[in-house]
């Protein structure tokens, strides 16, 4: 009788383990595999560059809603405005099988074999703030062409006949600077034949190459009645420029993203218009679709989050 109760004690107790080894031992996700138990739902980001400010904001912004979720893990990667470095950090993603990549592409050509290896490994692919021109992905970010047409319009309306004007493009090949570009030379250039087109060069969205190319310009020409820069940090150079040559007094400068440096610019009277590019509303939304992607849910193809224009009429809205 002993023995017999020996033998169903051990059987009973080989059954207890095995049943809690197989409760511990969760198995790993997968790109595109959100179901698997308690795991985390695994998010790699590839940031364009952490030392530019709207990049880090869309950064931090989608950190802050991250954070306070528990089932969700982002891992960061800073590409330093290297393509090659962040194709690199994307197989790496790959490699470590996450369920989603994030991707503030360094170029819009050259990191489509990079989406399209997510794609082949079936892990979605989100392209926030910047497009990106081939393989499959959603797109969160801002309308580009709309900040161009805003601007131009808002210049169309104020410049004076026959004004004399400065274009200072972002990065060459970037599809918001293409963009910014067509939509500003459709609202004002198409539309005010009268309005003289100085020049129109690249300042790669950088403060210190708007400053020197606007320095350049001012012992080129001796008068100019605008200075249109597709962001603020090169809006801010080209102010800085005309400050130093005291030739500020008259130029009407517009720029786009809102930084806090554009509106105290604003402020003192020295810029006459930017665009708010809500960071915090796209860190909301890439926040969002990342958990619909973990629930299963398909995402769409893109989600537009507007410009908001500031001037002098409605600036104590958004001053800190």
């Amino acid at each position: 009788m002993n023995r017999l109760w020996i033998i169903v004690l051990t059987v009973a107790m080989t059954a207890l383990l095995t049943a809690g080894c197989s409760r511990q031992v969760a198995p790993a996700l997968q790109g595109g595999d959100h179901t698997a138990g308690n795991a985390k739902f695994v998010v790699g980001y590839t940031n364009l560059d952490d030392t530019d400010v709207i990049c880090t904001s869309r950064k931090n912004s989608l950190m802050r809603y991250a954070q306070q979720d528990a089932g969700m893990e982002i891992r960061f990667a800073d590409a330093k405005g290297n393509i090659n470095k962040q194709l690199d950090q994307i197989d790496e993603f790959i490699a470590q099988k996450v369920n989603a990549i994030v991707i503030l592409a360094v170029d819009s050509n050259e990191i489509i074999p990079g989406v399209k290896k997510a794609n082949a490994a079936g892990i979605p692919v989100i392209a926030l703030g910047n497009q990106i021109n081939g393989g499959e992905f959603t797109f969160i970010g801002v309308p580009n062409y709309d900040a161009g047409k805003i601007q131009g319009e808002f210049m169309r309306d104020r410049l004076p006949p026959k004004a004399r004007i400065l274009y200072v493009q972002g990065t060459n090949g970037l599809y918001h600077a293409t963009e910014r570009w067509k939509g500003f030379k459709e609202a004002l250039l198409d539309k005010r034949p009268d309005i003289i087109l100085l020049d129109s060069l690249s300042g790669n969205y950088d403060r210190a190459e708007g400053l020197k190319l606007v320095e350049n310009w001012i012992r080129i020409f001796p008068q100019f009645d605008a200075v249109i820069a597709a962001n603020d940090q090169m809006a801010m150079g080209a102010i800085e420029a005309l400050k130093m040559s005291g030739r500020l007094q008259g130029v009407m400068i517009s720029g786009v993203d809102g930084i806090d440096d554009a509106l105290q610019a604003i402020n003192r009277g020295e810029m006459s218009q930017t665009l708010l590019q809500d960071t915090e509303g796209q860190g909301k939304v890439c926040y969002e679709l990342l958990q619909s992607i973990a629930r299963g849910e398909k995402p769409p193809k893109e989600v537009m989050v507007p410009f908001k224009p500031v001037t002098r009429d409605n600036l104590a809205e958004y001053l800190k």
